[in-house]
């Protein structure tokens, strides 16, 4: 298949970010934009003042709302729509599609009543099994298209796609460590949402480090348990797609998750701080799957369901502390 371009279906913040790096290893990439507001201000200012302000744009960067533009001719599609509207999405591409392209998955989450993660959308959408990769780990959009040194975790459904892409984005700053665990580091991609919110939580009621510490250490082996039911295998949960992206996720002061926990915990309703935020960030909508997945599969996975109870049903953090502290008692590691 004759490449023209890369096609990047987002025009968020990372999916601005990955365009820069695109852009910046020679590629002429098509962004597509579901706002036409921000596909004119692109175009015209050469910047995405809306998700991610301050970087200049290079001219390789072209912006677009026709989702055809974006996809037909190219080898390389990375969707970074939001989970809770990528099917939506993917149903207008159907035309464009080919067996030929490779799909790579830059978004987080976990789709709601389906409960599927990003990769299996894109199969269930298209009806075949597609060429597909992911990237995760350690990477807040600014940092990225600032040039500051990256690294993730990349993993493909194949070994040669792996290797070829893995090429398509190293260069001096960004570094792709490659996987063959393609669902596990979606996995940890998603889950870290619901822990930087957890954290987030606390920090905001006024608990300190020791229980944050106590619901970071604890979710990574919630998480898991996650994987092993999602086909995934724990060892990737300790790399760059885990407990690398967990760790920044839950600290870094650019986690708009770990923001909105900080705002639930000192009491703000959860209407209130989407109106004022205008989007949903992933970790809202992933704790609902996640919930759904729990009750589903009967995995038992107190922090996250108490995340949840906090969330959506008012439950008071000291209780959900409490119940927590109350859990048996038992080994922390099974050897």
């Amino acid at each position: 298949m004759k490449q023209s371009h890369v096609g990047v279906l987002g025009e968020g913040a990372w999916g601005t970010a990955v365009a820069t790096l695109l852009a910046e290893n020679g590629y002429e990439v098509r962004l597509w934009c579901y706002d036409p507001a921000v596909a004119q201000t692109v175009q015209q200012e050469r910047m995405n003042t809306r998700y991610l302000p301050g970087i200049l744009l290079d001219h390789k960067i072209q912006p677009t709302t026709d989702l055809r533009e974006a996809i037909c001719g190219a080898r390389w599609v990375f969707q970074a729509t939001p989970v809770q509207y990528l099917r939506a999405v993917l149903e207008k591409t159907i035309i464009c599609f080919s067996s030929e392209q490779i799909w790579v998955v830059l978004s987080k989450g976990i789709e709601q009543k389906t409960l599927m993660l990003p990769g299996n959308i894109i199969d269930d959408v298209f009806g075949c099994t597609v060429q597909k990769a992911v990237l995760a780990g350690p990477s807040f959009a600014s940092d990225l298209a600032r040039k500051q040194p990256t690294a993730v975790t990349l993993a493909a459904t194949d070994s040669a796609v792996g290797l070829e892409l893995q090429v398509v984005l190293a260069n001096s700053y960004f570094r792709p460590y490659l996987s063959r665990d393609f669902a596990g580091v979606q996995v940890g991609g998603a889950l870290k949402n619901v822990f930087a919110l957890g954290v987030g939580i606390l920090d905001g009621a006024g608990f300190g480090d020791n229980a944050q510490a106590f619901l970071l250490t604890r979710g990574l082996r919630e998480m898991e348990g996650f994987a092993r039911i999602l086909g995934g295998r724990k060892e990737t949960l300790y790399g760059l797609s885990g407990v690398g992206d967990l760790v920044m996720t839950v600290l870094g002061e650019q986690s708009r998750n770990r923001a909105v926990g900080l705002r639930l915990g000192r009491g703000e309703s959860l209407t209130t701080i989407l109106q004022t935020l205008g989007h949903v960030p992933e970790g809202i909508n992933t704790v609902q799957s996640v919930y759904q997945l729990v009750q589903k599969k009967k995995i038992p996975a107190p922090l996250c369901t108490g995340i949840y109870h906090i969330v959506f049903e008012n439950r008071s953090v000291a209780q959900f502390l409490q119940e927590c502290m109350l859990q048996p008692l038992e080994y922390e590691n099974v050897l």
